[in-house]
């Protein structure tokens, strides 16, 4: 090719140039717009993010709302590809046209890590013979690890007594920077008094998000308090119980944690309850609980045995109403418990074993204010259990060893 040609055919270079450009352009805002329109349909259907509860016996639970009523299912695998899909069945037919979605995911490896998202199209007609959908939304694609039966080690954060104040949850979690949990406990009166599912699910809403409760699983115990309200019944349909009840127990590696009901904290005849209350029964029943799972194999062979209940049944004033010190303590004391974890005092305390007819240590969580809030790292190394109670301004109370 001589030089005379090599000019003729460059402007046709520099448009073609320009051409490429221009459609890589136009390529990237048509993807950018379709991923900003694909955002607001996701947000005009998600109510909440997604959390994740009972991570036990080879699997866990995926919860989530949605504004509207869709057919709600997982997508999951061990890379971001996914791959699996997972859907709730009761009886045969599939859970669908309803804003509230728990869908469990079982048969999955201990120790490993697992991808998902979770996926609603909004059911627009759902009639007898006739049925219309929507779009299908997505969340974002998160990631969770199954603990290790083969793995000694953990660390698990503890929250008691929040009352759904947002400021003292966001100040506690500034002390937890740096920390590298396992999973959360919420040990009782932090969704205090719910009036309503609004109410309940904005602040269940916001507290998850603060412990990144969609890759790291929570354990909600319930106090006192999440008994009283106009929605206390209905709230205890928004958590995935250990067991399927308010109390039990599981296993993270060869730790064995007890967690316990104590309901109310005064008698059911008290006239505040109007004859509604019947909290001496599942006591009992708990009672029940205790002497067969003291007895059961999980239980003597773990390393180490963790108590975790909202009211104190040591380190309160005789006053006060203790029941289950009376109906639980005997067994209790004869479980070799290296630490029971308490709150509903709203002050911090720590009392060693033996000091007040407890064969284990009592350590209790202090309140919602900024000059009695706490936060508890549980962690597990080898065989070594360390626990640390840190104060709303970062504090130190007590650090502990098991």
């Amino acid at each position: 090719m001589n030089i005379k040609s090599k000019h003729y055919l460059l402007p046709f270079f520099l448009l073609l140039l320009v051409a490429q450009v221009s459609f890589g352009l136009e390529r990237s805002t048509n993807t950018e717009q379709a991923n900003s329109t694909a955002q607001l349909e996701a947000e005009s259907i998600f109510r909440t993010k997604p959390f994740l509860q009972n991570p036990i016996g080879g699997g866990i639970t995926i919860s989530w709302f949605t504004k509207v009523p869709t057919h709600g299912w997982v997508e999951f695998g061990t890379d971001k590809d996914l791959g699996t899909k997972a859907e709730t069945r009761i009886a045969g037919q599939v859970v669908a046209n309803v804003k509230q979605h728990q869908v469990r995911l079982d048969g999955l490896q201990p120790g490993q890590s697992y991808y998902y998202r979770v996926c609603s199209r909004e059911v627009l007609v759902y009639g007898a013979y006739k049925k219309e959908f929507g779009e299908v939304v997505y969340s974002d694609v998160y990631e969770f690890t199954l603990p290790d039966t083969k793995s000694a080690d953990f660390t698990a954060i503890i929250f008691n007594d929040l009352h759904q104040k947002r400021e003292t949850l966001q100040q506690l979690m500034t002390q937890l920077e740096g920390v590298n949990y396992d999973f959360v406990i919420y040990n009782g009166d932090c969704i205090d008094d719910p009036s309503s599912e609004d109410q309940a699910l904005s602040f269940l809403s916001y507290s998850n998000e603060q412990v990144k409760a969609e890759e790291k699983p929570v354990f909600y115990i319930r106090g006192n308090h999440e008994i009283r309200g106009a929605y206390s019944v209905e709230l205890n349909q928004l958590f995935d119980y250990v067991g399927g009840k308010t109390y039990g127990a599981f296993n993270w590696g060869n730790t064995r944690f007890v967690l316990l009901d104590c309901g109310e904290d005064k008698p059911d005849s008290h006239p505040v309850y109007y004859g509604l209350n019947s909290f001496e029964q599942l006591r009992n029943d708990q009672l029940d609980f205790l002497r067969d799972e003291t007895k059961s194999k999980a239980f003597k062979k773990a390393a180490k045995r963790v108590l975790i209940h909202h009211i104190p049944l040591y380190g309160m004033d005789e006053k006060y109403y203790l029941p289950c010190a009376d109906l639980w303590g005997e067994t209790l004391n004869k479980g070799r418990f290296a630490v029971a974890i308490n709150g509903h005092t709203h002050s911090y305390a720590y009392h060693e074993a033996g000091s007040l007819g407890n064969n284990y240590p009592v350590v209790i969580g202090g309140g919602y204010s900024a000059n009695n809030a706490t936060v508890m790292i549980l962690e597990k190394v080898d065989q070594s259990l360390h626990l640390k109670a840190i104060g709303y301004d970062g504090t130190v109370l007590g650090d502990y060893h098991f």
